[in-house]
């Protein structure tokens, strides 16, 4: 009996499964002895790379043999990579769409709104000009422009004109340097014409009319004066007429 095991025991380490195999048809097909029923060899073991290459091969069989049966590198590129196009792509540059826009409208530039002292009605014809010189054409307070001559008011006499018909309301003169002399005028005339409209000329080197005086149209009321620190001359930084219109638009207004 000892012998019978020893010989089982050393074919089980040689080979088990060829041991298993051969016990079935040994001695007859019966067991041998009453013991040993069954023998069972160990399973082979597996190794971790090839059971997840294995689990990966039927995943991939599976999807394949689940689709359609398309070769991939002859089947048409929608076919291949569906999510390339269609209208439910995933990404949205998949499907760019090109919208037209309608060409923009030309801007018009709007004209800012001119001040309150601004107003009036245009009296086309109704004024000359007051002086010669550069009209600066630019509106400032009070519905005024300047018309300038450099520095030429020093020793030349520049003549100033009424640029319309009517009274001498009001005429200031001052021997003040100070530039806030007559509120920044310094030597100013004022003319009430008959259609109510006035008219006022200031930063005057002289002064030529006196106050209830009635002046034609284009007679000289006075000479351009302006220049800094000089007597009458107010806020100016210049030989310049100041003239403005109380009632009625500025002819003289560019900008």
């Amino acid at each position: 009996m000892f012998l019978v095991f020893s010989l089982i025991s050393i074919a089980n380490l040689v080979s088990p499964d060829a041991f298993f195999g051969d016990s079935i048809s040994f001695n007859g097909g019966k067991t041998i002895g009453g013991e040993i029923t069954e023998i069972v060899s160990a399973p082979k073991a597996v190794l971790k790379e090839n059971l997840v290459s294995q689990s990966v091969s039927t995943v991939l069989a599976f999807e394949i043999s689940a689709g359609p049966d398309i070769g991939l590198e002859g089947a048409f590129y929608e076919d291949r990579y569906p999510l390339i196009t269609g209208n439910d792509s995933i990404l949205q540059n998949q499907n760019p769409t090109t919208t037209v826009l309608p060409d923009p409208k030309p801007v018009t530039p709007v004209k800012p709104a001119l001040p309150y002292y601004a107003a009036g009605p245009y009296l086309d014809g109704y004024f000359i000009s007051p002086t010669t010189g550069y009209n600066r054409g630019v509106l400032h307070a009070y519905n005024a422009v300047d018309i300038s001559m450099g520095d030429l008011c020093v020793n030349e006499n520049i003549p100033v004109y009424a640029t319309a018909s009517g009274v001498i309301s009001a005429a200031y003169t001052t021997e003040n340097i100070n530039r806030y002399a007559a509120g920044g005028y310094g030597n100013n005339i004022t003319i009430l014409h008959p259609n109510g409209v006035a008219t006022r000329y200031a930063h005057l080197k002289s002064v030529l009319v006196t106050v209830g005086q009635y002046v034609n149209q284009g007679s000289i009321i006075a000479y351009m004066g302006g220049y800094p620190y000089q007597p009458g001359s107010g806020n100016s930084t210049g030989c310049h007429l100041h003239y403005e219109v109380r009632g009625a638009k500025n002819p003289l207004i560019r900008y």
